[in-house]
C-alpha cells in the first residue's frame, strides 16, 4: 500500500547508509484469516533463526541503559539507536505521535526513520539475505508483503516472550513473523451528492453510466485485479487469470476509468469532482470524508478485501532487542485508541477499546466482517511481477 505524502515543516539530518537515504529526526523536528477465504500464512516457511545479541553502543553522554518497561515483563528499554522503515506522509507522523516520540524515543531509543514504499522496504530486506546485516531493525508492512517476506526466510519469528501485547491481539490478525496494528477493507467509495444511487458491487463500476468517473489508484493494482477476480467469481480461491485480464479490458473500453498514483490524488479528484466513484479503504472514505470531502462508503455485494498493517523484523536486524521494544510499544492500547481515531483503521489490541460513536464509524459490522476476503498470498508470490508488468503495459497504457 502506498500512503500519500504530506509534507510538513521539518528539519532533517540525512544519513548515507547502503540502500539509499535514511532521514534521522530527532528533537529538531517541527496475514490473517477475516470471515471469508483461506486460511492465513500461519504455519508457512517462517524461519527459525534466533535473536542476535548485538546491539549497538548507547547515545554519545548516556551514562547508564533505561530500565523501562511497557506494561510487560521481559521488555526493556535498553537505549541505543533503532532504525524504522515506513511509509513517509500522515501515516510516519501519526506513528510518531501516538508511539514513536511518547514511548519509543521518551524510552532514551534514538529512531532513526527510513521512509519509503512497499516495493523498496521489500527489495532492501530481500537483498540484506545475502548480507551481513540488515540496513533496519523493524520494517512497516503489510499482511501480503509479510507473507512473501516469511516464505524467503527473510524474517525472525515473534513470539509473545519476545512481545508480550502480542497475547492481546485478535488471533486471526497473526502469523510467526508478524506483528498486526491495525486492519481495514478494500470497498467503494462515492459522492453521494452527485450520485442518486450507491454502487452496490465492484461488478457495478463496469458499467457505461460511470464512464470517466471512476477513479483508481495506480499504487494499489493489485486490488483492481482482486476485485475482478470477485466480480468474475465470488472468491480469491483459484483465481483465473486470463479471464481477470480479459474482464478489466472490458471495464477499460466500456468506463474508461482514470488512474490516480496513490490515496493522496484520488482524495483531490474526489475533492475537485473529476471522478464521483472510487475503490478505496473503507478508512481511508473515512479519512477523506473528516477531511471536507464528499464521499461516503459502499460495501460490496461480493464483499471486501481484507488489509492489515504490522510490523516484521528482518533477520540480522543491527538491534533486535530494541525492535522487541518498538513492537510492543506500538501495541500499547491507549495509542492504538488514539491512532485509530485519525487513521480509521481498526485497532488490533483487543484492549483498545474506542468511544461508542467512534466505533461505530470505524467498525464493521459482524455481516461485513463475515464477508471479508482475505488477500491470496501464494497466488501473488507466484504471479505478482508478470502482472504487475500486464498492468503497467496493457491496462495503463
Amino acid at each position: 500500500m502506498s500512503h500519500s505524502y504530506k509534507p510538513r515543516l521539518a528539519v532533517h539530518v540525512y544519513i548515507f547508509v547502503s540502500f539509499g537515504t535514511r532521514k534521522q529526526e530527532g528533537t529538531r523536528e517541527g496475514t490473517c484469516c477475516f470471515g471469508n477465504g483461506a486460511k492465513g500464512a500461519s504455519g508457512t516457511t517462517e524461519g527459525r533463526m534466533g535473536y542476535l545479541i548485538n546491539r549497538r553502543g548507547f547515545l554519545a553522554g548516556a551514562t547508564s541503559a533505561v530500565a523501562l518497561t511497557l506494561g510487560a515483563r521481559g521488555v526493556r528499554a535498553e537505549g541505543g539507536q533503532i532504525i524504522v522503515a515506513n511509509w513517509g506522509g500522515d501515516w510516519n507522523d501519526r506513528t510518531v505521535q501516538f508511539f514513536e516520540a511518547p514511548l519509543v524515543e521518551k524510552a532514551g531509543y534514538t529512531v532513526v526513520r527510513d521512509l519509503d514504499g512497499f516495493d523498496q522496504r521489500r527489495t532492501k530486506i530481500i537483498a540484506s539475505r545475502r548480507l551481513p546485516r540488515a540496513p533496519m531493525d523493524v520494517a512497516h508492512m503489510d499482511d501480503a508483503t509479510a507473507f512473501e517476506l516469511a516464505s524467503l526466510e527473510a524474517l525472525d519469528a515473534i513470539d509473545e516472550q519476545a512481545v508480550p501485547r502480542l497475547k492481546d491481539t485478535l488471533p486471526i490478525l497473526r502469523t510467526p513473523t508478524f506483528v498486526p496494528w491495525q486492519y481495514s477493507a478494500w470497498i467503494i467509495g462515492y459522492n453521494p451528492k452527485k450520485l442518486k444511487e450507491a454502487p452496490k458491487s465492484f461488478a457495478d463500476l463496469w458499467d457505461p453510466k460511470y464512464k470517466g468517473i471512476v477513479g483508481l489508484s495506480d499504487a494499489h493494482w493489485f486490488h483492481h485485479i482482486e476485485s475482478t477476480a470477485l466480480k468474475l467469481g465470488k472468491s480469491l480461491d483459484n483465481i483465473n487469470i486470463e479471464a481477470v485480464k480479459a474482464s478489466m479490458m472490458e471495464w477499460k473500453k466500456a468506463a474508461s476509468p482514470r488512474i490516480y498514483p496513490n490515496h493522496l490524488q484520488i482524495e483531490q479528484a474526489l475533492k475537485n469532482e473529476e471522478i464521483l466513484v472510487a475503490p478505496e479503504y473503507k478508512a481511508r472514505i473515512l479519512q477523506f470524508a473528516s477531511e471536507g470531502v464528499d464521499v461516503v462508503s459502499a460495501y460490496p455485494a461480493e464483499g471486501g478485501i481484507g488489509i492489515i498493517f504490522g510490523l516484521v523484523m528482518p533477520k540480522k536486524g543491527p538491534n533486535p532487542q530494541a525492535a522487541k521494544f518498538y513492537c510492543n510499544a506500538l501495541l500499547d492500547p491507549d495509542g492504538l485508541t488514539a491512532l485509530v481515531q485519525k487513521s480509521f483503521y481498526s485497532p488490533s489490541n483487543t484492549k483498545s477499546v474506542l468511544p461508542e460513536a467512534a466505533a461505530k464509524q470505524i467498525e464493521f459490522t459482524e455481516q461485513e466482517k463475515k464477508a471479508i476476503h482475505n488477500r491470496p498470498h501464494a497466488f501473488w508470490l507466484k504471479n505478482r511481477n508478470d502482472l504487475l508488468d500486464w498492468w503497467n503495459k496493457e491496462f495503463k497504457s
